[in-house]
């Protein structure tokens, strides 16, 4: 998962790092939730929410194609 996250993530994501692993009554038998913290950076210019949310979409969109994850509400 790591991988498909930094490649879709683009050249702004400076860090990622998983600090969750859940497996329990709320997860669905055989899968298990994930929790990642990113962080994006430019060097060049102050980011906007506007900025992240296009990337953090196509990162979604990469994890559910390749994985079939899917986003806990």
């Amino acid at each position: 998962l790591s991988t498909a996250i930094v490649e879709a993530g683009g050249e702004i994501l400076e860090t990622i790092r998983l600090f969750d692993v859940y497996q329990g009554p709320q997860v669905p038998s055989g899968k298990k939730s994930l929790a990642y913290n990113l962080v994006f950076r430019s060097f060049t210019r102050t980011l906007k929410e506007d900025d992240v949310q296009p990337i953090m979409q196509r990162i979604r969109n990469a994890l559910q194609e390749e994985f079939q994850a899917v986003l806990r509400e």
